[in-house]
């Protein structure tokens, strides 16, 4: 087989994938270099090859868009072949459409020649696209079904996000979608107003909800003080408009797809967990990668590169744990036994294990975990660890044989991607992740995908009776999920953690 190497070194998250006999290496430049959100050059790609050994390669993709100058697919265009970069490989070398790869990076979790479509909703891809359907994905002359370049639901939020003024730095503006997610379950629905909105024509003039579209009589950016998370008023807004964001979501998904089809859905704008539940529910083929942001992209062009030479199939051993960084003696009994009694006393935990996951959710290899019977944990977590805004809720891992006795769900969620119902006679027990909806953002835990994590929470079940811990990414503020020993550290050393468990040790 080919060796391959593919790189996206885009405005933010940048990330390299290398190929060699089948088995390939990832690694996101923020793991590196500690700083959230890294935008890395051309130099990161030749340092990656250095430390991988890598002295050849066959040819080599890449995404950027020109926003590093090294050029652009035309409009319309999903790939072209461009010439060899400056003192990198004089090799074959391809530039990959944004949205193209997108698609194209789905394949750990399915063969693309099963896809039948693929859509792609982001804050921006190449030439300023939004959103976009292409048929077909596994053939290098696949089709655009549909593009269109209107501001998405991810730019309507992140605009919501600014009126708030929650961006504290301009590098962290991909986050304000995030944010807005959680502070929405916060209002009440004005089914009136939803339903005066025109669904089918909303998605292409989002910004008429701030605009020109009143909200009590007055248009919500003519209103003083509006966006202010003290003002019901404004969270009842928030509310419907985020239920317009869901239905027309979804009506996308309708006017493009169908419920039989398998689609793979990609973009940043698919870590919207509430809008996945829905999307899931009417889509039940629906594939949705953890790396659904820019930080998967690399493995998108290696993967063109494999389908245009014809290669064999990449290994899919151990994903999503792929990143490559530092992995530690694995845990005894003891230690895991001793992790989970301190978790059921309400310690809050530091666990790091193995290989961290591709993708910005926790999964149980990089996260802080704690007790989610704790009546206020949230704000516990929040004031002495991770301090965030006081509306946004934390995750739970719960053991797959478990799962529909807590939630209402019926099938896995392994990447933390859906928000999802806690049933009525589980709340009360498990406070610290329900939020004010009642909802909660889940990640499944087997044996098979993650051995030691699921042990954890077994154990912890064992002492509790409660078969899942709340879950949220090892960092802290303004930080990106950690790939050292010494950034656990000095976690432990400038906040409240109790104790950080790394590979067969705990660390108070």
């Amino acid at each position: 087989m080919s060796t391959l190497l593919g790189f996206y070194l885009g405005l933010h998250d940048s990330n390299v994938s290398i190929a060699a006999d089948g088995v390939v290496k990832y690694v996101k430049s923020e793991r590196i270099t500690g700083i959230k959100h890294h935008k890395a050059d051309i130099n990161f790609v030749r340092f990656m090859c250095q430390k991988w050994g890598i002295k050849s390669v066959d040819a080599v993709a890449f995404s950027d868009g020109n926003r590093n100058g090294l050029g652009a697919c035309k409009p319309g265009e999903l790939w072209s072949q461009v010439e060899p970069i400056k003192d990198l490989f004089n090799v074959p070398t391809f530039c990959i459409d944004h949205h193209y790869c997108h698609i194209l990076s789905a394949w750990p979790l399915s063969r693309l020649k099963d896809i039948d479509i693929g859509v792609v909703i982001d804050g921006r891809g190449d030439h300023d696209i939004r959103r976009t359907v292409i048929s077909d994905p596994s053939s290098i002359r696949s089709l655009y079904i549909y593009y269109d370049k209107a501001p998405s639901m991810g730019n309507l939020l992140e605009s919501i996000g600014y009126c708030m003024n929650l961006a504290a730095q301009p590098e962290f503006d991909v986050d304000l979608a995030g944010k807005i997610m959680g502070a929405h379950a916060y209002g009440n629905i004005q089914k009136n107003f939803v339903d005066s909105i025109n669904i089918s024509e909303i998605g292409t003039n989002y910004r008429d909800l701030f605009y020109s579209i009143p909200w009590e009589g007055k248009v919500p950016t003519a209103t003083k003080d509006f966006f202010d998370f003290n003002n019901q008023n404004f969270k009842d807004w928030l509310s419907s408009v985020h239920k317009i964001v869901e239905l027309e979501t979804l009506h996308f998904f309708q006017k493009y797809t169908k419920p039989t089809d398998t689609i793979i859905y990609r973009g940043g704008c698919a870590l919207n967990v509430v809008c996945n539940n829905v999307l899931i529910n009417n889509f039940p083929n629906l594939i949705i990668p953890p790396h659904s942001y820019d930080g998967g992209l690399s493995l998108g062009t290696i993967e063109f590169l494999r389908l245009l030479l014809n290669d064999s199939e990449f290994q899919r051993d151990g994903f999503p744990y792929w990143q490559n960084d530092i992995e530690d003696e694995a845990p005894s009994l003891r230690i895991i036994k001793q992790t989970a009694k301190q978790l059921a006393e309400g310690k809050i935990i530091g666990w790091f294990q193995g290989q961290g996951a591709i993708g910005p959710r926790a999964l149980g290899n990089r996260s802080i975990l704690m007790n989610p019977a704790s009546t206020n944990g949230k704000d516990m977590l929040n004031s002495r660890v991770k301090h965030r805004e006081s509306w946004r809720p934390y995750g739970a891992s719960i053991s797959n044989k478990y799962t529909s006795e807590w939630f209402n769900i019926d099938q896995e969620s392994p990447f933390m991607l859906r928000s999802v119902q806690v049933n009525e006679d589980r709340k009360k027990n498990i406070p610290s992740v329900t939020h004010v909806d009642g909802t909660c953002r889940i990640q499944t835990v087997s044996h098979n995908d993650n051995m030691i994590f699921a042990e954890l929470i077994d154990e912890f079940n064992l002492i509790t009776g409660i078969p899942l811990l709340l879950n949220t990414s090892l960092n802290g503020g303004g930080q990106p999920i950690f790939a050292s020993k010494e950034q656990c550290y000095n976690l432990l050393k400038t906040t409240d953690l109790d104790g950080i468990v790394i590979g067969n040790q705990i660390i108070h």
